[in-house]
């Protein structure tokens, strides 16, 4: 990295006794936009971050900039907001052997524009072929980016990192209803995001769309599809946060060792899956990543740590402080939080087709609004489906409307759980997850069948 005032020279600025960290991103990144068809904005934009942690006293301070040249007001402000920050417990990790993880892609740094385009008016071409009135969105971003991490306890790191991401919705708009179909794909590998694939979910979401039906309320089996599986897994991020785990607000909080959901169910967080979009050799503190399972066969066995958090619990930290969260991206101007890495869930035996044919009516929810509705740190859940279908022995009957969701994930997930289907996929792109079918759900739909 050519900066005219490097890193190293950063930390030589601290005064003695002070400790130090820089996190310097350098991000280059191309994004495509297709809106209604047609080709909108193709631009190239790069940044060039450092972040600057120090621990005065045993208190953090912190401090972001965009100017490279300059470390004295990067310098002072962290020492100055230390003055009244937080008193911590921790200690920046020294030099260690980090994992090799594969996280570069050199097919995704070549990928031309006109390959891009190209992409883009498949997928466009691909979903009007059959739905000729549908307004089709497409974006798509490559990303390259190099991260450098140094530290005043020896550590010194840095990565090369790519990123391809697919995004395509169908919107169609109605008198009284805007029908709208959302699907993506992302790795740091070209070769595993397929553009075919998202175009063809979309279609199938199309067809399943073209009638709306009524539905009953009450309690019934939900399928928890696509990004609605998020709903249930929301409250275990909150769950497995080791420091949420420390301040007791956590339902499993006593719970490690023991029983909490259904023995069907196992979660791993993997922060060194080969080109997975959060994998990384360590995190933004320095930390190796690692494999980890979280919950095995429904027991309780780990929980997620970053350097504040495990210094609060009295445990380590396991590779997973990051700079900002899963849902929300990172971004280097964020101090490191507790985060999950990639997370897997445990497929089942059945497919989705078969877990839906031996139900005599279910409500299979595709996508929500509002993720996070409800008092999701106990569990609870409340949203309106923006994507959902009624299903009767297997068949899609059609999709419904003005419908809501609402239960506490962990007492489904331990009490009614119906199955998880045999074929995962990733969502959010840091989620591999089946489908997930659970009974007695509260169903509230604002249209009754007669």
């Amino acid at each position: 990295m050519k900066n005219t005032l490097s890193a190293k020279e950063v930390l030589a600025r601290l005064p003695g006794g002070a400790e130090g960290e820089v996190y310097e991103v350098h991000r280059q990144v191309r994004p495509l936009l297709f809106r209604s068809g047609a080709l909108e904005s193709l631009r190239l934009s790069e940044t060039a971050g450092r972040a600057l942690r120090v621990i005065v006293d045993g208190r953090l301070g912190f401090s972001t900039t965009t100017d490279l040249d300059d470390g004295s007001t990067l310098v002072h402000n962290a020492l100055d907001s230390a003055q009244h920050g937080e008193a911590v417990g921790f200690h920046y990790p020294s030099a260690a052997e980090f994992p090799q993880v594969p996280c570069f892609d050199p097919e995704v740094e070549s990928l031309s524009d006109e390959e891009m385009i190209a992409t883009g008016k498949e997928i466009i071409a691909r979903i009007n072929a059959e739905f000729p009135q549908v307004q089709v969105h497409v974006g798509i971003r490559k990303e390259v980016e190099e991260i450098y991490l140094l530290n005043t306890s020896g550590l010194e790191v840095s990565s090369r990192r790519t990123l391809l991401l697919i995004q395509a919705a169908a919107q169609v708009v109605g008198e009284q209803d805007i029908l709208f179909i959302p699907d993506e794909a992302a790795s740091r590998r070209r070769q595993e995001v397929d553009a075919q694939a998202v175009a063809e979910n979309i279609l199938r979401l199309l067809r399943w769309s073209e009638r709306t039906v009524p539905l009953t309320s009450g309690a019934m089996p939900v399928v928890f599809h696509h990004t609605a599986t998020a709903v249930l897994l929301l409250p275990l991020l909150h769950g497995l946060n080791g420091r949420n785990v420390y301040l007791r607000t956590s339902p499993l909080s006593d719970l490690l060792g023991r029983p909490a959901l259904d023995p069907r169910f196992t979660l791993v967080d993997d922060g060194r899956l080969p080109f997975a979009r959060l994998s990384s050799p360590t995190d933004d503190e320095g930390t190796p990543t690692a494999r980890k399972t979280l919950i095995q066969e429904g027991v309780v066995r780990h929980f997620l740590y970053d350097l504040k958090a495990a210094a609060l619990a009295g445990a380590s930290s396991t590779g997973n402080g990051y700079r900002g969260q899963s849902l929300s991206g990172g971004d280097f101007r964020r101090r490191p939080n507790v985060s999950p890495a990639s997370w897997l869930i445990a497929p089942g035996e059945r497919s989705l087709e078969e877990i839906l044919g031996e139900l005599d009516q279910a409500l299979l929810v595709e996508e929500v609004l509002g993720l996070g509705q409800g008092n999701v740190i106990a569990g609870e859940f409340s949203n309106n489906v923006e994507l959902g279908f009624l299903v009767r022995r297997g068949q899609v009957v059609g999709r419904v409307k003005n419908t809501m969701i609402a239960g506490n994930a962990y007492e489904l997930l331990r009490e009614h759980l119906l199955a998880l289907s045999a074929e995962p996929r990733w969502v959010m792109g840091w989620l591999h997850t089946p489908a997930i079918a659970l009974d007695r759900v509260s169903v509230i739909c604002g249209t009754v069948e007669r």
